[in-house]
């Protein structure tokens, strides 16, 4: 315990050395079990913690966090809810609850708690993006929020600009935005290794496989998350190395001993930096976050040797040209595009590569249980 949280402890009516069952202590306790996704542990300790002293907002706050991981919204919802009465200013509070009520469709309340936020913290772009979501049937509103949530966050870490542009008010961009990719997966790490509705890292594994030829391959994992693809693959590699922008999975996959070398950078410009390097380069549900492919498809033929395989998941869409937003409102929210297979047909030559398979399977399973439609493409380097 440090210096700050023994003060925390002695306002809180303990003493520095009272016992292992510190509620300031359990706490500390609960929050790293959470980052290490062990959620069950994480409630347990957080709510020992509230038994110990149920006076501090930080507290139930944290264990509503803990509950909506858990997918149990109606408790996260009362967590949420004994916060605020003990902090009523408490803004995160106020947002994260409107959220709960929003996935229990109750649009009102969601409103309301999105509007107080707002009260409690003016500019909130949080609050804001939550507003725009939330009345994404009035255009005309949902732009103005979005517009104020971009004002207040200009690395645009909740994707607005996208979903101006799914509004058909601004231009595509090229691709989702490095800062909203990071704060996806640094969220997403937490359960990712128990999600089992998602087989992009199985299609990669299985284009590789069957187009490889040999072993002994060296192979970077672009995307690489927290090692799906590199567990997949490892006994196909001379050396695995891996690359992702979120350093919460790179922590995950660094725990697994898989990979030779992991960095923290976005992929493009460090495959551009590793030029003739890699004999496979796997892209498992990454290239999604990218509209126009042509920069990543040239980084990957200058990193690929001769006759190097380039393999990767697209989603995918027959009523498109060539990409566009994906439709799926869920999917735009977590920056996603589409990508026709006459895009990739036609890129592919122009970039150097020669299509050895590209083929429509089911990506994943939405929230819904219904088929996500993908594209497994395997490309190789011409010599």
């Amino acid at each position: 315990m440090n210096r700050k949280q023994r003060r925390a402890g002695q306002k809180a009516g303990q003493t520095p050395d009272s016992d292992a069952r510190d509620p300031i202590a359990l706490h500390a306790e609960g929050i790293e079990a959470y980052r290490a996704g062990q959620l069950e542990t994480a409630a347990d300790l957080i709510a020992q913690a509230i038994a110990a002293n149920g006076q501090m907002p930080d507290f139930h706050y944290n264990l509503a966090i803990v509950r909506r991981a858990q997918n149990k919204l109606k408790q996260a919802a009362a967590s949420y809810k004994r916060a605020i009465l003990l902090k009523p200013d408490y803004a995160d509070a106020h947002n994260n609850l409107g959220n709960i009520w929003k996935f229990l469709g109750k649009p009102d309340e969601a409103r309301a708690s999105f509007e107080r936020a707002l009260q409690c913290k003016p500019g909130n772009a949080d609050a804001h993006y939550n507003l725009g979501i939330l009345c994404s049937d009035d255009r005309d509103q949902a732009a103005l929020h979005f517009r104020y949530s971009l004002e207040h966050d200009p690395e645009d870490s909740r994707g607005a600009r996208i979903l101006l542009a799914h509004l058909g008010l601004e231009t595509v961009p090229e691709r989702a935005s490095p800062a909203q990719l990071q704060k996806i997966y640094d969220v997403r790490s937490q359960f990712w290794d128990r999600e089992n509705s998602y087989f992009g890292h199985r299609l990669v594994a299985e284009g590789l496989r069957q187009h490889a030829g040999r072993a002994k391959l060296d192979i970077l994992d672009i995307g690489c998350g927290t090692g799906l693809v590199g567990a997949a693959v490892r006994d196909l590699a001379q050396r695995l190395d891996g690359v992702d922008l979120s350093p919460a999975m790179l922590e995950k996959a660094r725990n697994k001993n898989l990979y030779d070398r992991l960095d923290q950078a976005d992929i493009v410009p460090f495959m551009f930096e590793h030029q003739d390097s890699y004999d496979a380069i796997l892209g498992a549900a990454t290239l999604i976050h990218f509209g126009d492919l042509r920069a990543v498809f040239q980084a990957a033929a200058a990193a690929l040797r001769d006759q190097g395989l380039f393999v990767f998941t697209l989603f995918s869409s027959e009523e498109i040209s060539d990409f566009a937003i994906a439709s799926s409102d869920k999917l735009a929210q977590s920056g996603c595009y589409s990508h026709s297979a006459n895009y990739v047909e036609r890129l592919a030559p122009e970039s150097g590569f020669s299509i050895q398979m590209l083929k429509k399977v089911v990506h994943e399973h939405d929230q819904d249980g219904n088929p996500v439609p993908g594209l497994l493409a395997v490309l190789r380097r011409a010599a």
